[in-house]
């Protein structure tokens, strides 16, 4: 079985980010003592301290950050901050700490670190789910690191991000997308002047075109890619890593593929050596899974009910760890976004309240054309059926409301009918028509149908939606509230939205 690695590949990228973001600091003279103090500092928690000491960690970032002589300094203390907090897998804390860091590269104008910090974002949401809203913010990186003026450093960002869209395309199973954006990163990868990152780079790649491989249930080509994978990582220098135990499982779930067991068995025992002796669930989980899979084709059955166990209970506490962790993650942001709700915003809602009411006027007063107004709607309900529209004019309503379909568009809380029509670029009356004898709905049940059939489709092909709180599901579906969309789920799917869930979880 493919094995998504929960806790690992995310950590790649951090790595990644954590590299260059050691080493940005040489824009600055090196013959500053207080800058080689502040450098000396970062590096020795970041590298020492951030793992086996977080509380420490953390009381030295904020040192740092009250420290800090210059917005550059400050951006890479609450990176540091947002770095300590992933780690503890407070991932709520780190995105909002990223969020941040993220402002000030902006007010540095530092596209380098937006770009950078945008990754971070990204990987943060997809690991606990959040795949939509992590590829906004992979997309929003791409496109600010157009304004880098250091061409190299673009390249090798654009690489970092081909990287984290193959991760994506592994978790929705879309593995020749992913072999592209493997391919992608290489050709970036292999440019890389520090021979020994060259390989850490280049290793952890062919492991994810030998995962994307198995996936595509061809193990004689995952096998080519996890012995580069294994060759290369040793070149780093990383052959006890958790990066090299991720790849050491890998060659030893191909192998067993291939019924080469004596083998698998030399691989297998290196993973499971680094995975018991760390403290890595998520690698425990899957090579757990893989040592009971090799003991059962050996027909030993003390040893695989041994690792069967031991993988079963891995499994629970890493779901119910992945659960408490998207809930927390949810609500920090919620606490968030609430807290962040300042007068300058306010005052943005205001100006878009007064352009909006403008708007209506104006809308309503074009309506009069027509001779029909929003309160006029449902008694006109019953004279739609006589309109007689030409096929021309409603299959181009037809097409344009498959367009925002297609859009989703409708998951967005301030859609209206007002705003549907100036978007079909039609009248009341066409909508309500075409609505009428194609959907069999009116507006109201035609948009709720669609928000519902979306989450629904979330819920049967992302797993991590069985963890959501009822009220992320109504938040994402475009509804106003938890009553409401639990009301328009029941209504449609004869369920409620928990005893769907329960079903799906089977």
């Amino acid at each position: 079985m493919l094995q998504k690695p929960f806790n690992l590949c995310y950590e790649r990228w951090i790595f990644l980010f954590f590299y260059f973001l050691l080493f940005s600091s040489n824009i600055v003279s090196q013959n500053d003592i207080a800058v080689k103090a502040f450098d000396s500092v970062f590096y020795h928690v970041a590298v020492n301290v951030s793992s086996s000491n977080p509380i420490k960690a953390m009381h030295l970032a904020d040192s740092l950050y009250t420290y800090s002589a210059n917005g550059k300094q400050k951006l890479r203390s609450v990176m540091l901050k947002a770095d300590i907090l992933e780690k503890q897998e407070k991932r709520g804390e780190a995105i909002k700490q990223a969020i941040k860091a993220l402002q000030i590269a902006k007010d540095e104008d530092d596209y380098v670190f937006q770009a950078r910090i945008y990754g971070f974002l990204s990987t943060q949401y997809r690991t606990v789910g959040f795949l939509d809203k992590g590829k906004e913010s992979i997309r929003n990186g791409v496109a600010i690191s157009s304004k880098i003026s250091d061409k190299d450093e673009v390249t090798k960002y654009k690489a970092m991000a081909d990287q984290e869209l193959a991760e994506y395309a592994l978790d929705e199973k879309d593995f020749e997308r992913a072999i592209e954006h493997i391919r992608l990163a290489m050709l970036s990868y292999e440019q890389e002047g520090n021979e020994s990152f060259r390989h850490f780079l280049i290793g952890n790649s062919e492991e994810m075109l030998g995962r994307a491989y198995l996936g595509l249930n061809n193990p004689s080509r995952a096998l080519q890619h996890f012995s580069k994978a294994n060759i290369d990582i040793n070149k780093a220098e990383a052959g006890n890593t958790l990066w090299a135990a991720l790849i050491y499982q890998g060659y030893s779930a191909a192998l067993l593929k291939t019924k080469k067991l004596d083998s698998a068995k030399i691989y297998l025992k290196k993973a499971l050596s680094i995975a018991e002796n760390g403290n890595h669930s998520s690698l425990k989980q899957r090579v757990y899974e893989t040592t009971s899979d090799y003991y059962k084709q050996l027909n030993i059955l003390d040893s695989f009910s041994k690792y069967d166990s031991k993988y079963n209970a891995i499994t629970k506490e890493n779901n119910t760890k992945r659960k408490a962790m998207v809930n927390d993650a949810y609500q920090t942001l919620q606490e968030y976004t609430k807290s962040e709700f300042s007068k300058d915003t306010i005052y943005k809602i205001l100006a878009l309240v007064i352009i909006c009411f403008i708007g209506l006027v104006l809308y309503f007063k074009r309506k009069n054309l027509f001779g029909t107004t929003e309160d006029g709607i449902d008694g006109i309900e019953d004279k739609t059926n006589d309109l007689n529209l030409s096929p021309k004019t409603e299959n181009e309503i037809l097409d344009k409301l498959g367009e925002f379909e297609a859009s989703n568009d409708f998951l967005d809380k301030n859609i209206s009918m007002s705003v549907l029509i100036g978007r079909l670029h039609t009248n009341t009356k066409y909508l309500r028509y075409i609505l009428k004898k194609y959907k069999d709905k009116d507006y109201n049940n035609y948009i709720n149908e669609l928000r519902i059939n979306y989450i629904v489709e979330k819920l049967k092909t992302n797993p991590a939606y069985l963890n959501y709180k009822i009220s992320y599901l109504a938040d994402e579906s475009g509804f106003s509230s938890h009553s409401k969309f639990s009301a328009e789920f029941k209504k449609i799917t004869n369920f409620t939205p928990s005893d769907y869930i329960e079903v799906l979880k089977g």
